[in-house]
């Protein structure tokens, strides 16, 4: 279980990630870019949302890579499920 503080680190994270999301979106890039910047633009506000726990030594830094790796690996699934066609 993940102590409060760090979940509370990993909500900003998710609203800084949903604002930076909306910056793309409104962007004049193409489609196919706005798509590519999607996980990568995640990686700061990871970085951000965990690094601070880790510093101050709430978690270990297998923990936070774990935690890490997790969210992404979740937005990744979202991102590959909603991508596909409707099935009939």
């Amino acid at each position: 279980m993940t102590p409060n503080p760090i979940a509370g680190a990993i909500i900003v994270a998710v609203i800084g990630w949903f604002a930076t999301l909306i910056a793309i979106n409104r962007s004049s890039l193409s489609s196919v870019w706005k798509r590519r910047w999607m996980i990568p633009s995640w990686i700061p506000w990871m970085g951000l949302a965990l690094g601070a726990p880790i510093l101050s030594g709430m978690i270990p830094i297998q923990q936070a890579i774990n935690v890490g790796g997790a969210l992404t690996t979740g937005m990744l699934v979202s991102m590959v499920v909603a991508r596909r066609p409707p099935q009939r």
